[in-house]
């Protein structure tokens, strides 16, 4: 039995999963500008609801971004204090691949662009290519909301993401599979599960925000 706790706090939404190896449990719930104040209650409750403490955690997960900044912040750090009180692994996850993973499960997309606002004009971006569920390739990147070019993609390309809505008219022009989906722990659980069977781990140091310092250029803080 895999126990895993998941966390995703990059967007209005304050997401948190957890599965005790039998059940799997989530809470998600838009609450912008609460998630400080809700995190540790949210978590508190799911793990009494799952019937374990943090001590009996195998590991846990965290949307890394990009997104909101406090909210990548605090996710990372609440996972990170859990990872070192607890000695277990982290598991990140840009939380692009988790709105990308999510489709993917629900519709078979197989090209997909997920598409989160930046702010200040900007776009995070990323652009990928399933064989079943099997991701092929990737490709992220931060880019200004003028430079968005629909013409890239074709009808069988599904968008995914709040930031869809900055660029709506644009990606009506080629596509009308169109999702505002915002990120989820539940998803964010699935992937964990997945990578955590992988030994895909990381130590508590490595659990960081992921952020974008200039145009294709992706690196932990």
């Amino acid at each position: 039995m895999t126990r895993i706790l998941a966390i995703e706090t990059s967007s209005d939404a304050c997401s948190v999963a957890i599965s005790n190896g039998e059940a799997d449990y989530s809470f998600h719930e838009l609450m912008p500008r609460q998630h400080t104040e809700a995190l540790i209650g949210v978590i508190d409750d799911l793990l009494n609801s799952a019937s374990l403490d943090t001590k009996d955690l195998d590991a846990v997960a965290v949307g890394c971004g990009p997104g909101s900044f406090t909210g990548i912040r605090l996710a990372c750090s609440t996972a990170q204090g859990i990872s070192i009180s607890q000695n277990i692994r982290g598991i990140v996850v840009p939380s692009l691949d988790i709105l990308a993973s999510s489709i993917n499960r629900m519709e078979s997309a197989e090209k997909i662009v997920s598409i989160v606002d930046a702010n200040m004009g900007r776009l995070y971006l990323a652009e990928y290519n399933y064989s079943g569920q099997l991701l092929k390739n990737s490709e992220l990147t931060s880019i200004t909301r003028n430079a968005f070019n629909p013409e890239k993609y074709d009808k069988e390309t599904f968008f995914i993401g709040e930031g869809c809505r900055l660029v709506l008219d644009s990606i009506k022009e080629v596509s009308s599979l169109i999702s505002f989906e915002l990120p989820s722990a539940l998803e964010l659980l699935y992937m964990a599960k997945e990578k955590h069977s992988r030994k895909d781990t990381v130590a508590s140091e490595q659990i960081l925000p992921l952020y974008l310092t200039e145009e294709s250029n992706w690196v932990k803080s």
